[in-house]
């Protein structure tokens, strides 16, 4: 059977996920919560202004709709590493991995077909946090040339490309994050303990990293949006706000790619062959 199987793994766990009510549920926690920031940052930007007359000619929805979506992807960072982390562990516990691997598919099948729904579930997190944030700062800015006191800071189609290029840049990251929560998961046994194991080890990097220097951009969770974030998206917001010294350079971006294919090869790898060796 082999590889063969991994397709029907892939497709079986995508039913699986659309017939479970957390996973909507999960779904729209993370918009509500990405469309609430949108919407905080909204009140903020007029609390600031004070009822003054604003300099903010046009451009203004772009700030709230990076703040908002910050938030949605830090959370479904999270949220993605902590599925992946249960993600066997929890089907080892209670027994439905072993029932899969007798009938139908081989321990490496059952992880790679997990593995190919990845890019999915990282496309559907981005995806509703970024629509949501969107309507919110849509119904309440304007998503025109950043214009201020008649200056043209920025035009809309420059904003757009710089909103795209951190969409992308974290993209691949958040995947390697997934994948680094499969790995967990094949190894730490229990559904409490994997994805405490998987959280504890990536918020430990992110509150270190800075002792590492610039070399901390070589581990591929530097690249995603984290709490402490540091990626290409953190620069964003001053971006969109016309900062001069805001801005994620080329060739960090081009690091972040370079080291989170790899690991989200290997982390897929290792979660086979912790599986191979452990007990169902």
């Amino acid at each position: 059977m082999g590889f063969a199987a991994v397709p029907r793994v892939a497709w079986a766990e995508l039913l699986r996920l659309a017939a479970s009510r957390s996973t909507w549920g999960v779904l729209l926690l993370l918009a509500g919560a990405s469309a609430l920031r949108t919407f905080v940052a909204v009140g903020w930007n007029a609390a600031e202004r004070g009822g003054l007359e604003d300099p903010l000619t046009s451009g203004s929805a772009w700030g709230p709709l990076v703040d908002g979506w910050t938030l949605g992807l830090v959370l479904g960072t999270l949220v993605l590493l902590t599925h992946a982390a249960r993600w066997v562990a929890a089907d080892r516990e209670s027994g439905v991995l072993r029932f899969a691997v007798t009938r139908s598919a081989t321990r490496s099948s059952a992880v790679l077909g997990r593995a190919l729904l990845m890019p999915l579930l990282v496309a559907a997190v981005v995806s509703v946090t970024g629509a949501a944030a969107w309507g919110v700062a849509d119904a309440t800015g304007d998503f025109g040339a950043l214009v201020e006191d008649g200056f043209e800071i920025f035009t809309a189609e420059e904003l757009r490309g710089e909103v795209e290029r951190s969409v992308r840049a974290v993209l691949l990251p958040m995947l390697a994050v997934c994948a680094f929560g499969l790995a967990v998961s094949c190894l730490v046994p229990g559904s409490a303990l994997a994805p405490s194991v998987a959280l504890g080890l990536l918020l430990a990097f992110d509150l270190f990293k800075g002792a590492l220097g610039d070399d901390h951009y070589w581990v591929f969770a530097a690249h995603a949006p984290t709490p402490v974030d540091g990626s290409a998206w953190s620069e964003l917001g001053g971006v969109v706000r016309g900062f001069s010294d805001a801005g994620f350079p080329d060739e960090l971006i081009r690091v972040g790619v370079r080291v989170s294919w790899p690991a989200a090869a290997g982390c897929a790898l290792l979660a086979c062959l912790f599986l191979r060796r452990r007990s169902l």
